[in-house]
């Protein structure tokens, strides 16, 4: 950031992006081999969780692709930064994570992000990672960059080892680690859980558990399924299976059979 008079000017580096958050954002798009390198997925990609604040040069830099970036700034770290990225116009809250779910209803988004984002994803027993999982579209990626994804030593090693087991049984799979970041998958069905050796289950929330209820609505460790009424099956739909549950994307029913040819399903 380079202050000019009254004007604060953001040179797109901000605080982690070192060669430029576009650069960055590139990057993040060709790991996946997603169309032209460009995060937007030829419009697969449209609502983005951002987990941490900075000066927001990464949701800046998004809304050139058509992206929208909401930003989850906890109170605890980011404070500081949160003016910034609301001047720039980019939504932003304040939060304290882990005690309450975030106030969104389930699969808001397509893709979580946190980028060196000091955020302990394993306390009390694992909670935000199954927060994230309720966020998440089906197919939804979760890209994360911190010292656990590349360091050597055990401490790291060791948070490494609990989070690649936790995903492995929330039925997430890598969809491609390079250097320092590692992006995750969420998968598209309740097959892979239902299937998984007994002992490793998570906790299913409960059945009147209401995973859109997202206003002051305590946080739970459980997972949520999907509900009998799957709109991403891992078959294609015809386009009438639409209209017959209006909560589904179209563009991602179309997507199925582009997804498992992908991730060889």
């Amino acid at each position: 950031m380079v202050v000019k008079g009254e004007k604060n000017s953001f040179l797109g580096g901000g605080i982690h992006f070192h060669y430029g958050a576009d650069k960055y954002i590139a990057l993040l798009a060709n790991m996946p081999n997603f169309s032209k390198n460009n995060l937007n997925n030829e419009g697969r990609i449209r609502t983005i969780l951002d987990v941490g604040c900075g000066v927001a040069c990464f949701g800046a830099y998004l809304l050139s692709f058509n992206i929208i970036a909401m930003y989850v700034a906890p109170n605890d770290v980011h404070q500081n930064h949160i003016q910034f990225s609301l001047e720039r116009g980019i939504p932003t809250y304040l939060g304290v994570l882990g005690m309450k779910r975030l106030p969104y209803p389930r699969w808001s988004f397509e893709l979580a992000h946190c980028s060196r984002c000091r955020i302990d994803w394993l306390q009390r027993d694992d909670i935000l990672l199954l927060e994230l999982d309720r966020l998440l579209k089906p197919g939804g990626y979760f890209a994360y960059l911190s010292p656990e994804a590349y360091a050597q030593d055990e401490e790291d090693l060791k948070i490494w080892r609990e989070m690649s087991t936790l995903v492995e049984r929330m039925c997430w799979k890598i969809a491609t680690k390079r250097n320092q970041t590692v992006i995750w998958v969420k998968s598209l069905t309740n097959e892979c859980y239902e299937e998984s050796e007994p002992g490793t289950q998570l906790l299913v929330c409960r059945s009147d558990d209401d995973p859109d209820a997202a206003w002051e609505v305590p946080m739970e460790a459980c997972i949520t399924p999907y509900s009998d009424h799957k709109c991403f099956l891992s078959r294609p739909l015809s386009l009438s299976y639409y209209s017959l549950f209006p909560r589904c994307n179209i563009s991602y029913v179309l997507d199925i059979s582009i997804y498992l040819n992908i991730h060889g399903i």
